[in-house]
């Protein structure tokens, strides 16, 4: 139940950013507000790999492959439809992870390794915490992204069904 909830609630989000990005242009997308910021591709390259290490790399046993640094120094390079399609595949890949594990395993220990210059220690999560987290997150920046793409829109529509 608790992963397909969670799959469920990253479904949704995901969802939203959608709707954002079909709001906004590709030149849009590497706005940033002001100096030291990022921009919504910055937000929607760090969610995807974000997700990717925590669910295929350190669940799923899938080699490590991000660059962190980079999803927040990356200034183009992706359009709001790419970007998209980045998020869209690695939620294939986290479903195909999560299907294959079940409630207990969420009690089992994984280590979410970092490399030594990345800042950030290696550590060992059970897996229902590392899933509660990863959604807290996704869900975080989700709020992020929505909030710029209305600022960023041409017409002062809601991108969701909220007046705020």
């Amino acid at each position: 139940m608790f992963i397909a909830m969670t799959l469920s609630l990253l479904d949704q989000e995901l969802e939203k950013i959608e709707k954002a990005l079909h709001r906004i242009s590709d030149a849009q997308v590497w706005e940033k507000r002001k100096e030291g910021t990022n921009s919504i591709g910055n937000l929607c390259l760090h969610l995807a790999g974000n997700e990717f290490h925590n669910i295929a790399s350190s669940i799923g046993g899938l080699p490590y492959t991000r660059e962190r640094s980079a999803e927040f120094r990356a200034e183009g390079g992706f359009s709001c439809k790419e970007l998209y399609g980045r998020l869209k595949e690695v939620r294939e890949q986290s479903r195909s992870v999560l299907s294959a594990i079940s409630e207990q395993d969420l009690e089992r220990e994984v280590t979410v390794h970092y490399p030594e210059d990345a800042g950030i220690a290696t550590y060992n999560r059970p897996i229902g915490r590392l899933l509660y987290h990863l959604t807290v997150h996704y869900g975080y920046h989700t709020g992020q992204i929505v909030y710029m793409a209305r600022l960023l829109q041409e017409q002062d529509n809601n991108i969701l069904k909220w007046n705020h």
